[in-house]
């Protein structure tokens, strides 16, 4: 994501979530590619499908705020993997996002039900850790 790109006025313009949501999601789409090992790749071999990003949003969120993470999501209004598409394709037609052309926010629909994804992903880190 572009680093001196303003989100304070993308998140005015559009009204929906605050800048936090946007950085956040922004965040855990590098953690995404990352993980997934696109992060040096280029065009379509980088690409990461919705699924992939929820889970890389609420893998982030789980390592960074633990037993709080829903809660922080919360906080910022993302609540369910329709939220998170909404703020992807925000940045989308921002420029700050690419997309391939079979890409659509449906994609984000029927996603996980964050709070119980994040109390597993937090256990199991908890687990590995101990």
């Amino acid at each position: 994501m572009n680093e001196r790109y303003d989100l304070s006025q993308l998140a005015k313009r559009y009204g929906m979530f605050p800048v936090e949501a946007y950085v956040f999601v922004g965040e855990g789409l590098h953690h995404a590619t990352r993980s997934l090992g696109k992060q040096g790749a280029e065009g379509a071999d980088r690409h990461i499908t919705a699924h992939e990003l929820v889970e890389g949003v609420l893998e982030l969120a789980s390592t960074r705020f633990g037993c709080l993470a829903s809660s922080v999501l919360r906080s910022w209004g993302l609540r369910c993997s329709e939220d998170i598409g909404t703020v992807t394709f925000h940045l989308i037609e921002e420029g700050l996002f690419g997309k391939q052309p079979g890409d659509t926010i449906e994609d984000f629909q029927g996603g996980p039900v964050f709070h119980e994804l994040i109390q597993r992903k937090t256990r199991e880190r908890m687990l590995t850790e101990a």
